[in-house]
């Protein structure tokens, strides 16, 4: 499994084999003080596979604070990598929103995909408060 592509957007969509997303590249947010909580994020990862790395995997994704702490609730799931006649590879989009999340500390923090415990990507984001 590679990955061929990640980034933390403001909204995407996965239309008929078609990535759709605006906003992409956020790397860090602003606010006047701490906490502060910041509407959506949406995590964005495009994972190759192979016919031989086919089944169901656990995927996580994890937003770690500058201490290495969870920043939010792992989300955690199963997601199934389809076998596909006559396909030796395939690619899986893996689209997470999510939604209000308040920071506590400012700094930087990362969000980390990992899938059957491999990190696919790790997005950074960095908190800020305007002075």
């Amino acid at each position: 499994m590679n990955t061929e592509l990640a980034f933390l957007c403001d909204s995407a969509l996965d239309d008929r084999g078609k990535l759709h997303a605006l906003g992409i590249g956020i790397d860090g947010v602003q606010g006047n003080a701490l906490p502060m909580t910041h509407p959506r994020f949406v995590v964005v990862c495009v994972v190759r596979y192979s016919a031989v790395e086919t089944g169901d995997k656990r995927m996580a994704i994890r937003l770690l604070d500058p201490d290495a702490q969870d920043a939010m609730p792992p989300v955690e799931q199963v997601i199934s990598f389809p076998s596909r006649a006559g396909i030796v590879d395939a690619n899986a989009r893996i689209i997470a929103e999510v939604n209000s999340l308040t920071f506590h500390q400012a700094g930087p923090h990362a969000f980390h995909v990992a899938i059957d415990g491999n990190e696919m990507a790790r997005l950074p984001l960095n908190v800020s408060v305007r002075s």
